[in-house]
């Protein structure tokens, strides 16, 4: 007998409720794909955190057809990022231009990645929490119209396409274990790769749903998954290994002469940057505005809003916590945040966002904050309410990006 054969299946969602969160959720990727775009032009190039670096990775790939080695000419401290996301970037530099379209485009490139994420947030969402559409789109708004997501997509980075990969795999792990297992744990396998190889910091997320795997004895699926991704990314700790000295290249970065100071540890200096990375991007920025008093309480009612909501989770919620697609949100997120914190307290600079891993986590707590009401209109009240917040910090962020005065600090 299968392991997981004779197990309850998961309750599907009305077909009332379903409909409603897939029109919700279709009206949020409409709305990120507008505000990343308009991101994308409004964003001076190069203010967002490790912007140069990132393109400078690209124009590496598109212009010597090899590999950046951190040290050589022309290679900053991002050398010895895995190359997944660079090699689209620069293969969209060769089409378009080095000049400012192919930068535009790249940055396009990113916008679209968050359409992606948000519509898989949705799925794994509405399976988390079935016929609770409000919930769904509650948590789901989070992501889509989050002006630190939507600005980190619209800049050249490898965040977001190493976060749809992750995702992916994490929706296929929730497709449960079929009748082709070791076909699933292939295509789990190929997007946990695809994941890290676009950026390592994805590995907790990877991590996160192997363990899932095997405590639900799906080892046809964890095996293949395993063993890919061991062949996927090997070679890359090899190629580090021969290159660097470590696993990471992170004694390239050092050895080249690239400091950065790190930050404050104290639980309120941690749970400050969590919220903001959550929120406000302006840390990302470059700090370039502040939130005033006013930005900031709305921020924290947002901060508010995901504490009430994991606890309904745990307690007036309908699914127990033990469900495969809570267990799943809650592992991922729980590594991708202990991985965080484990590299901040050991000193290394680590911005939160190598822990949006957990988003799937936050989304699922801030949308749970509807579980509080019931009725067929109270979710759907408060679900507009943090709506509405976040289309101000939203508007807020595109006023502070307007009065910039430096617009030329890339030079393209």
């Amino acid at each position: 007998m299968r392991p997981d054969a004779g197990r309850v299946p998961a309750r599907r969602p009305s077909p009332r409720s379903d409909r409603q969160a897939a029109v919700g959720t279709a009206v949020l990727c409409v709305a990120v794909a507008i505000l990343g775009t308009i991101a994308a032009f409004a964003v001076p190039a190069g203010l967002p955190y490790d912007e140069p670096a990132h393109w400078a990775n690209t124009l590496y790939l598109a212009q010597h057809h090899a590999l950046p080695v951190v040290g050589d000419p022309g290679v900053t401290y991002e050398g010895q990022q895995a190359p997944v996301y660079y090699l689209v970037a620069a293969l969209l530099v060769g089409l378009f231009g080095s000049g400012f379209v192919g930068f535009t485009v790249v940055r396009l490139f990113g916008v679209l990645g968050a359409v992606a994420i948000t519509w898989l947030v949705s799925r794994i969402l509405r399976r988390a929490l079935p016929d609770r559409p409000a919930a769904v789109v509650t948590g789901t708004a989070l992501v889509a119209l989050n002006p630190m997501l939507i600005v980190m997509a619209a800049s050249v980075q490898n965040d977001t396409w190493s976060l749809v990969a992750g995702f992916g795999a994490m929706l296929v792990t929730l497709l449960g274990p079929g009748r082709r297992p070791w076909l699933r744990g292939a295509a789990i396998g190929l997007l946990s790769v695809l994941a890290i190889m676009t950026k390592i910091t994805a590995a907790p997320l990877v991590a996160g749903v192997i363990v899932v795997l095997l405590v639900r004895r799906r080892w046809r699926e964890s095996l293949t998954a395993a063993l890919l991704v061991a062949l996927g990314g090997g070679w890359w700790v090899l190629r580090n290994l021969a290159l660097y000295g470590d696993l990471t290249g992170q004694a390239g970065v050092d050895a080249a002469g690239f400091r950065f100071a790190a930050g404050a540890t104290t639980p309120f200096a941690l749970a400050r940057e969590a919220l903001t990375y959550l929120t406000l991007p302006d840390e990302y920025l470059r700090n370039v505005f502040a939130a005033p008093g006013v930005i900031d309480a709305l921020v924290v009612l947002l901060g508010v809003m995901l504490v009430a909501g994991a606890i309904a989770l745990a307690t007036v919620g309908r699914r127990p916590l033990r469900g495969v697609p809570v267990a799943l949100v809650v592992v991922v997120g729980a590594v991708s945040l202990a991985a965080w914190l484990a590299q901040v307290l050991l000193g290394w600079h680590v911005a939160f966002r190598t822990a949006y891993g957990a988003l799937p986590l936050a989304a699922l707590a801030f949308g749970s904050a509807t579980l509080w009401f019931r009725g067929r209109r109270a979710p759907w009240i408060l679900c507009a309410l943090p709506v509405l917040l976040l289309l101000v910090l939203c508007g807020w962020t595109g006023l502070q990006l307007a009065a910039v005065g430096d617009r030329v600090m890339l030079e393209l």
